[in-house]
């Protein structure tokens, strides 16, 4: 577990110059700029962003006066922890008043313990991030704030968004498979996911890997029109155990993503597109392919009520949800925005594999509705054909 705390407190005097108004207006800062141009980020994405500034950070100059007097920030994040020492000062170039403690934390870490937490009457994280897995019962616990005031909130598009305010979306993440070029050509490649599993299916018989993670891709079939509960019971997934014969593994992601290359098999799934394109740029003999529909999703990013950092946890996340923001985790770890202006060339890693493809999006419904149907399926059927527990 890596923790990473921003530096400083704002000045009195240029705080009370910022809270001169009733609301703060801002353009882009110049370490921002610096930093996006300095780390590939497109010239017109930077002028778009400098350009939403002034609406996207119209704060309320008292949540600045609030924020400046509450304490640091809890943030539990899944960001890398090089990630977050690229991005943080970028955020405290423009709110240096607000201190933030990133904690890198995974599984129970991120959003089972602090909801336990937090029903028990102790706050243990103020933000969340990549809660998606305990979502019903954050909803069922009503442990979450409402952030539909921020002013970036309409930057993210409807379906990736809570509609009572209390959560959205505030990364995209495309998972298709990666490939070891060494051994597999474009022509073995299947152009959809029908393909992957059929009878001439050239990457049958061992030759693909795949991790217990059905919610990572399944799931986005099985609430696609042209799979559907029905199909992938009876029919791709049948086919995806007994025709494909994938290795089952117990790694996870890492795995996927490292043991192709090393040749324990051809290619592994599902990967994403922000990991892979790092190994990618290694010189690793790696390639990265999206049959259609392309399994894509949205984490999400919260606050838990009643959080001593209620407004500095707000600036926060408004930031986080704002183009600036969005760009300058891209450039920082290749996270993926989902601000709905920015899904556009030079706005995620790896666009070539599925731009202009059909999208089958892990909607708040399948992850609510449809994951726990999913898994009763997927489950019985992973360990009868022999899957790692």
């Amino acid at each position: 577990m890596r923790t990473i705390r921003s530096q400083g407190k704002l000045a009195c005097s240029t705080l009370a110059l910022a809270l001169t108004a009733s609301t703060v207006m801002a353009q882009m800062t110049d370490e921002a700029k610096a930093f996006l141009g300095e780390n590939g980020i497109d010239a017109g994405l930077i002028a778009q962003a400098d350009a939403a500034a002034s609406q996207e950070f119209e704060i309320p100059a008292e949540w600045l006066e609030k924020a400046a007097a509450e304490g640091a920030i809890d943030f539990s994040t899944n960001d890398a922890a090089q990630h977050v020492a690229k991005w943080l000062p970028v955020f405290q170039a423009r709110y240096p008043e607000i201190d933030i403690v990133a904690t890198e934390t995974s599984g129970a870490a991120r959003a089972v313990q602090p909801l336990l937490a937090f029903k028990s009457g102790r706050l243990v994280r103020h933000v969340l991030v990549s809660f998606e897995s305990s979502l019903t019962d954050f909803i069922e616990a009503d442990a979450l704030e409402e952030l539909d005031d921020l002013p970036a909130w309409n930057g993210v598009p409807e379906d990736r968004r809570a509609a009572d305010g209390t959560f959205a979306g505030m990364q995209n993440t495309t998972w298709c498979m990666i490939y070891n070029k060494n051994r597999v050509s474009e022509d073995e490649l299947p152009a959809t996911w029908w393909d992957l599993v059929s009878e001439d299916s050239a990457l049958k018989d061992g030759r693909v890997g795949a991790a217990n993670r059905s919610q990572l891709w399944t799931l986005n079939l099985w609430t696609h029109p042209d799979y559907g509960p029905e199909r992938m019971t009876n029919e791709f997934l049948p086919a995806f155990f007994d025709t494909l014969k994938p290795q089952l593994r117990a790694e996870g992601v890492g795995g996927m993503i490292n043991l192709p290359l090393v040749g324990e098999f051809d290619v592994g799934l599902p990967t994403p597109n922000d990991e892979t394109w790092e190994i990618m740029q290694t010189g690793a003999p790696a390639g990265w392919h999206c049959p259609e529909p392309v399994p894509q999703y949205f984490n999400l990013i919260g606050m838990f009520r009643d959080s001593p950092t209620h407004y500095s946890s707000k600036v926060f996340i408004n930031w986080i949800l704002s183009q600036e923001g969005q760009l300058t985790r891209l450039a920082a770890g290749g996270d993926g925005p989902v601000h709905k202006d920015l899904q556009v060339a030079g706005g995620a890693l790896l666009a070539d594999a599925f731009a202009g493809k059909d999208i089958a999006l892990r909607t708040l419904d399948g992850m609510l509705n449809e994951l726990p149907k999913l898994n009763d399926v997927w489950n019985p059927i992973w360990a009868a054909s022999g899957g790692a527990q």
